[in-house]
């Protein structure tokens, strides 16, 4: 990946570092987001985290907590980027069919010094800020967890019988096979930290800026 310079940062802060959407460097991540009718167009006014837009009284109508940051989805792959267009960028960090979902917003971030949190440890009930924090790695360690579980899961199945099953470490994002008793499970649900669900669809980034305005968008539709 290409060396980041301080002139292709457009903000930073604790927990993210935004690029220029122009410059072919970082890696492109998105948020989705919902709309009432009479709302402006969201991809020409900005984005806004949900404690904001409460205090400003849009009420969206769909969440009774208003989190101080917006919420975007880290990559699904961990693969080499290909910087010929932001479309093919999308396509190497989450496959095909992304580019032109309804309602989602691209931006390019720094994965040295933006860092990544399962949100299934934010969605459960162990909302406490210590659980969150057990979590928190860059988005570089990120991907190179993601690269790292998918060579081990090319040897899951194989070897998964009705004794082992596949679980996500919610700390650390890795892949392990764990045998399927009862140590591992609760009323047949594996037992938190572990997760059943793929760690790659269950990572964000916690963007805390107050208003994302379109500058910041490499695409939004």
């Amino acid at each position: 990946m290409t060396d980041i310079n301080q002139d292709d940062v457009k903000y930073e802060d604790s927990l993210v570092c935004i690029l220029h959407p122009n410059v072919k460097k970082g890696v492109l991540v998105f948020t989705n987001y919902r709309t009432n009718s009479g709302m402006d167009s969201l991809k020409d006014v900005g984005l806004k985290p949900g404690k904001i837009l409460h205090e400003e009284g849009c009420d969206l109508g769909y969440t009774k907590v208003f989190h101080p940051h917006i919420f975007f989805r880290a990559p699904w792959f961990s693969r080499k980027i290909d910087y010929a267009t932001y479309e093919t960028e999308i396509v190497c960090s989450f496959g095909l069919g992304h580019m032109d979902v309804e309602r989602r917003c691209f931006i390019r971030v720094d994965p040295d010094k933006t860092y990544v949190f399962s949100s299934s440890i934010r969605e459960s009930c162990y909302r406490e800020h210590d659980e969150l924090e057990k979590s928190k790695k860059t988005l570089s360690e990120y991907l190179n967890i993601l690269a790292y579980n998918a060579e081990l899961y090319k040897t899951v199945y194989p070897v998964c019988n009705t004794k082992t099953q596949p679980a996500y470490h919610l700390y650390t994002s890795k892949l392990i096979v764990v045998p399927n008793n009862g140590i591992y499970l609760d009323h047949n649900e594996i037992k938190y930290p572990l997760s059943s669900s793929p760690i790659e669809l269950n990572s964000e980034i916690l963007v805390s800026i107050p208003h994302l305005t379109p500058d910041y968008f490499v695409r939004c539709t």
